[in-house]
C-alpha cells in the first residue's frame, strides 16, 4: 500500500516539475535559446551600410539615430509618419497624396520609406502621434522589398503569422515596454493595395494589421483595401472619406476634411530654370557618380544584343529582346524578372509640353526641389539638373489617366473661367462621368488640359475677370508619378545563358471609344509605354528611319529620333498624323541613345535594366516531374525552365529526370506559335531521359469552338494524373510534382486551378473540397506556383 502511495506521489512530482520547467522555458525562451536571427539586409540597407563602411552582411543591432524615424518625425516638427510598402511606385504615390490631403496645422505628416528606418523604433510613438501604413502586396502575397525587414519582424512565422514571436521593440527614452503588448500606446491607420485576381489578396496589409492589433496597437478607422482589378482610385477615395476625419479627430484637429476651398494648393516642388551654361542630364540617367551594385534604383545600361519579331505573319507584334549583362555584376536564375525603364514616346512628350505651353523652352535646364525642407526626397529627379523635355520623356508617367481626386485637388483650383470650372467639377465630383470620360478614354494630363480648353472655346468669349485655363508646371510634376520600371518574366535560363536574359512581350495598342478621345490631338489610339518602347528599339536596330538630333536642332539635344514620319523632327510631334504599319499599329516616335563607343555605321543601343529575384523556381531535384501551363507570353519562364532541363538531360544522360509537360496556348498554330522549332528540339533532348515529356498545345481560333489550356488539361487527364503521382499508387494528399502557371490571372489561372482540382477529384475518387485542399497544400509547399498578371 505504501509502495503504491509513494509511486503516485513521485509521479505527481514529475508532472508538476515538468509543467514548471516547461512554463519557465517558454517565458525565458529568448534568453535560453536567443531571439530569432534577424533577416538579411535588403538592397537599400546593404548600400547604406556599405557607404558608411559597415559590414553589410551583419544585421544592425545597436541603436542608430539616423535610422530612428520617430526622431526624424519629431525633429521635423511632424506628428504623423506615413510609411509605404511599394514595389511599383503606386503605394508610394498614394502615400504622398494622402499626406497632402491630411495636411493642416494640427495634422503634420511626413512620408518615409521604411527600408531606411528601423522597425524597433515603432514603440517610441506616443498617443498624440500616428503612423499610417500604405502597403502594396507583391507577388503571391509577399511583402514589398522595402517592407521586408519590418514584415519579417512582425510576422516571424511565415507559415502561421498569428503565431509569430513578439518582436523586441525599443524606445530611445528607455521606457519599459509591456512584454506581451509592447505597442499598446501607439495608434495607426492602414490602407492596402492589391488585386483580387490573386489568391492572397492584400495579404501584406492584412497580416501587418493583425499583428499590430495583437501587439496592442489601436487602429484608427477600418483597414482600407484597394483592388487594382476594379477601381483602386475609388477604393482609396472611399477609405479616405471615412478615415481622414477620424485621423483629424484623433490628433485634435477641428479642420473638416473638405472645406470646399478651391484655391490653389501649396506646391510640393519648386521648379528652378538653371543658368544655360550648367550641364543638364538629358539621356535618362538614373544616378550620378559611381555605383556599388546595380538594382532598381541604379539600373544597368545593358546593350541590346537582339530584337526580333517572333511571329511576323501574326496580326500582333510579338517581340523577343535580348540584353547583355556582362560587367554589371548581376546574375539571374530561371523564374526571375527583368525590370526595364522605358521612355515615353515623343508624340506624348510634345503633346504635354504644348499643353503646358513649354515647347519653346523644352530644352531649358531645370531643377525641381522640394518646398518642404524636411521632405525625405529633396529632388524630384534622380539627377540634379535635367530639362523639361527630358523630365517628361524619362522620369514621369505622362500616359496614364488623371485620378478623380487629383482633378479636384490639383487641376480644378487653376480654372479661371466658369466653363473650365464646370467641366472639371463634373469629372471631379461625378465618379461615373470620370469613369466614362477619363478612365475609359485614358485621358492623360495633356488630353485633359486640351479638353478644358475645348470647353472654354465652345463656351465662347470669356467673362469679365476670367482667364484662359493654364496649369503650372509645378502642378504637372505633382500630377505625374515617377515613371516606373516594367517587370517581365525572363524567358531564358540563367544557367544556360548566364549574362543574356531575354524578354518576350506583346506590343499593346488599343483604340479608346469615348468622344473626347476621338476628337483630341493624336486621336483615339492608346499605346502601352514599355512594349512600344521595345518596338521602337527593334525598329532602330533593324534599320528604320532614325534622325541624328545633334545635327537638326539648335537646342542641346542628343540621340536618334526613330520615326517613320517625314515631318519629324522639324515639327511638333503631337501635330503630325501618326503613320501605321501593315498590322495597323501606330508607329510612335522614340528618341534613343546609341551605345557608348558605337560607330555611326553600326546601330547599337542600351536600355536601363535590373534583375528582380523571384520565388518562381524549378525544384532542386531534376527527378521531380513538372507541369507547366503558359499560354501566350506566359510561355516566357517556361522556356527558361525547359532550356535548363534540356541542358541537364544532355550533360547527365544517366541521371533520372522527371516528366516535363508543357501546355502552351495561342490564337493560331500557323501565325502565333512562338519558339516552336526551339521548343521541339529541347523536348527531344528531355525525352531521352524522361520519355513521357511533351508539348500539348491549345490554339483557340483554329476550330469553331474555342479551346484553351484548361481544356487540354482535362483531355490529357490520364497523363497529367500519372505525372502528379510520380510513381505512387495514390496521392492521398498534395502531389510531389510541381505545377507552374504563368499568364492571365483574371480568368486563365483560376480556370487552370479549377481544372486541376476537378482532375484530382475524379481520379482520386475524393470530393472537390478535398482535392481543392490538396491543391492549396501544394501552394503552401511551393509545389504549385503562379507568375500571373491582370
Amino acid at each position: 500500500m505504501s509502495a503504491i502511495a509513494s509511486g503516485v506521489e513521485w509521479g505527481d512530482m514529475v508532472i508538476v516539475s515538468s509543467v514548471i520547467i516547461g512554463a519557465a522555458t517558454f517565458l525565458f525562451r529568448k534568453y535560453i535559446f536567443g531571439a530569432k536571427p534577424a533577416q538579411d539586409l535588403t538592397i537599400a540597407q546593404k548600400a547604406a551600410a556599405t557607404q558608411k563602411g559597415v559590414n553589410a552582411a551583419v544585421p544592425r543591432k545597436e541603436y542608430d539615430s539616423d535610422r530612428d524615424f520617430v526622431l526624424k518625425m519629431r525633429n521635423a516638427g511632424k506628428n504623423v509618419v506615413v510609411l509605404y510598402g511599394s514595389q511599383t511606385g503606386t503605394a508610394e504615390d498614394f502615400a504622398t497624396r494622402l499626406a497632402k490631403d491630411i495636411q493642416s496645422p494640427a495634422v503634420r505628416p511626413l512620408v518615409l520609406d521604411p527600408e531606411l528606418y528601423d522597425w524597433q523604433c515603432l514603440a517610441s510613438l506616443t498617443d498624440v502621434e500616428l503612423v499610417i501604413f500604405v502597403l502594396a502586396t507583391a507577388g503571391e502575397g509577399e511583402a514589398t522589398d522595402n517592407m521586408e525587414a519590418w514584415f519579417n519582424a512582425l510576422a516571424s512565422d511565415p507559415e502561421s503569422p498569428d503565431d509569430s514571436d513578439i518582436p523586441e521593440f525599443r524606445r530611445a527614452d528607455g521606457h519599459e515596454l509591456d512584454e506581451d503588448m509592447p505597442l499598446q500606446e501607439i495608434s495607426y491607420a492602414m490602407f492596402g493595395l492589391g488585386n483580387n485576381t490573386y489568391e492572397q489578396f492584400n495579404h501584406h496589409a492584412r497580416v501587418v494589421d493583425r499583428r499590430l492589433l495583437a501587439l496592442g496597437a489601436s487602429r484608427v478607422g477600418e483597414r482600407g483595401e484597394g483592388d487594382d482589378d476594379a477601381d483602386i482610385e475609388e477604393d482609396f477615395a472611399r477609405w479616405k472619406e471615412a478615415t481622414l476625419p477620424l485621423i483629424r479627430q484623433h490628433l485634435g484637429s477641428s479642420t473638416p476634411l473638405d472645406s470646399g476651398d478651391e484655391s490653389a494648393p501649396e506646391p510640393t516642388w519648386k521648379v528652378v530654370e538653371v543658368a544655360a551654361g550648367q550641364q543638364a542630364r538629358t539621356k535618362g540617367e538614373f544616378f550620378e557618380g559611381a555605383v556599388v551594385a546595380h538594382d532598381s534604383r541604379h539600373p544597368f545600361a545593358a546593350p541590346v544584343t537582339a530584337a526580333v519579331e517572333l511571329t511576323p505573319s501574326a496580326d500582333r507584334h510579338l517581340l523577343h529582346v535580348e540584353v547583355d549583362l556582362a560587367g554589371s555584376g548581376m546574375r539571374h536564375e530561371s523564374g526571375d524578372h527583368i525590370g526595364v525603364y522605358p521612355t515615353n514616346a515623343d508624340e506624348e512628350v510634345d503633346l504635354l509640353l504644348a499643353a503646358l505651353e513649354l515647347l519653346d523652352k523644352a530644352d531649358v535646364p531645370i531643377a525641381a526641389r522640394a518646398t518642404d525642407p524636411f521632405a525625405p526626397q529633396q529632388s524630384l529627379f534622380p539627377v540634379e539638373t535635367t530639362t523639361y523635355r527630358a523630365a517628361f520623356r524619362h522620369y514621369l508617367e505622362i500616359a496614364i489617366p488623371v485620378p478623380r481626386a487629383q482633378i479636384k485637388s490639383l487641376v480644378l483650383p487653376f480654372a479661371r473661367s466658369e466653363a473650365a470650372r464646370s467641366f472639371l467639377r463634373s469629372l471631379a465630383e461625378d465618379k461615373d462621368a470620370h469613369a466614362a470620360t477619363v478612365a475609359a478614354g485614358c485621358m492623360t494630363l495633356a488630353r485633359l488640359i486640351n479638353a478644358v480648353r475645348d470647353a472654354e472655346r465652345q463656351a465662347g468669349t470669356l467673362g469679365e475677370g476670367e482667364e484662359p485655363f493654364a496649369l503650372p508646371v509645378e502642378a504637372a510634376f505633382e500630377l505625374c508619378p515617377r515613371l516606373q520600371a516594367r517587370l517581365y518574366s525572363i524567358s531564358s535560363s540563367g544557367k544556360v545563358h548566364p549574362e543574356r536574359p531575354t524578354i518576350t512581350a506583346v506590343v499593346l495598342q488599343y483604340d479608346s471609344k469615348t468622344e473626347q478621345s476621338v476628337q483630341a490631338k493624336l486621336g483615339s489610339r492608346r499605346c502601352g509605354v514599355a512594349t512600344n518602347y521595345l518596338l521602337g528599339a527593334l525598329r532602330y536596330l533593324r534599320g528604320d528611319r532614325a534622325v541624328d538630333l545633334e545635327y537638326v536642332s539648335s537646342a542641346p539635344r542628343s540621340g536618334f529620333l526613330v520615326t517613320d514620319n517625314s515631318q519629324l523632327p522639324g515639327s511638333d510631334a503631337s501635330d503630325v498624323v501618326a503613320t501605321k504599319d501593315g498590322k495597323g499599329y501606330a508607329m510612335q516616335s522614340f528618341t534613343v541613345q546609341p551605345a557608348q563607343g558605337s560607330s555611326t555605321n553600326v546601330r547599337e543601343l542600351t536600355m536601363p535594366v535590373f534583375i528582380r529575384k523571384s520565388a518562381f523556381r524549378l525544384p532542386a531535384d531534376n527527378s521531380t516531374p513538372i507541369i507547366m501551363i503558359g499560354p501566350g507570353t506566359g510561355l516566357a519562364p517556361m522556356r527558361a525552365f525547359i532550356q535548363e532541363r534540356a541542358q541537364a538531360a544532355r550533360e547527365n544522360p544517366g541521371q533520372p529526370m522527371g516528366t516535363a509537360l508543357l501546355f502552351f496556348g495561342a490564337r493560331t498554330e500557323a501565325h502565333d506559335y512562338m519558339y516552336r522549332e526551339e521548343l521541339e528540339n529541347l523536348f527531344e533532348d528531355i525525352k531521352q531521359t524522361a520519355p513521357e515529356s511533351q508539348i500539348i498545345t491549345a490554339f483557340s481560333r483554329d476550330q469553331p469552338q474555342k479551346i484553351y489550356v484548361q481544356h487540354r488539361l482535362a483531355e490529357h487527364a490520364e497523363l497529367v494524373y500519372r505525372t502528379l503521382l510520380n510513381g505512387q499508387q495514390k496521392l492521398n494528399g498534395a502531389p510531389k510534382a510541381h505545377v507552374y502557371v504563368c499568364g492571365d490571372a483574371k480568368l486563365m489561372a483560376k480556370d487552370v486551378s479549377k481544372a486541376l482540382t476537378a482532375l484530382i477529384s475524379e481520379r482520386e475518387g475524393v470530393s472537390e473540397e478535398i482535392a481543392a485542399k490538396w491543391v492549396s497544400d501544394m501552394r503552401r509547399l511551393s509545389h504549385y506556383q503562379e507568375d500571373v498578371w491582370s
